[in-house]
C-alpha cells in the first residue's frame, strides 16, 4: 500500500470515528449547550477530514491546489469535476464548508441547534457512501 493510501485509510477511518460521534449526539432529543458546541466541532472536523481526502486524491490525479483565499472551495470544485464527488454531495458539503467557515470565525455558544442538525444528519450516510468509493 502506498503512503497515500496508507494516509486516505487513516484519515477515512477517523471521519466513520467522528461521524460515529455525531450519531451518538442526534441520538439525543435535545443537546445542552455545551453539546450543540461538539457538535458543531465535530462537523468542522468531519469536513476537514473530508477535505484532506479530496486533496490526496485530486494530488494523485495531478491537481494541486495553491493556498489562495478561495482553496477550499476551489479544492471541492474541483472534486466535482474530477467526479470525485456526485452533485448532491458537492451541495451538502458546499453547506459544510459555509459553515465550517463562519465557525471557525464565530463563537460556539452562538450556534444553532435546529441548523446543526441539518447539516449533520445525512452525513452519516454521506461519509460512508463516499468513502467506500474512493477508498
Amino acid at each position: 500500500m502506498s503512503a497515500a493510501n496508507d494516509f486516505i485509510a487513516a484519515e477515512s477511518a477517523n471521519i466513520l470515528k467522528t461521524t460515529g460521534m455525531i450519531e451518538e449526539l442526534l441520538a439525543s432529543r435535545h443537546l445542552t449547550k455545551y453539546e450543540v458546541v461538539a457538535l458543531g466541532k465535530l462537523l468542522q472536523d468531519v469536513y476537514s477530514g473530508i477535505e484532506r481526502v479530496l486533496r490526496a486524491l485530486l494530488e494523485n490525479r495531478g491537481f494541486f491546489t495553491k493556498k489562495t483565499e478561495s482553496w477550499h472551495k476551489e479544492l471541492l470544485l474541483a472534486a466535482k469535476e474530477q467526479s470525485l464527488v456526485s452533485q448532491a454531495e458537492f451541495e451538502s458539503l458546499r453547506d459544510l464548508l459555509l459553515f465550517r467557515h463562519m465557525e471557525i470565525h464565530g463563537y460556539g455558544f452562538m450556534l444553532d441547534e435546529k441548523r446543526l442538525r441539518q447539516l449533520a444528519e445525512p452525513l452519516p450516510d454521506l461519509c460512508h457512501t463516499f468513502l467506500q468509493r474512493v477508498t
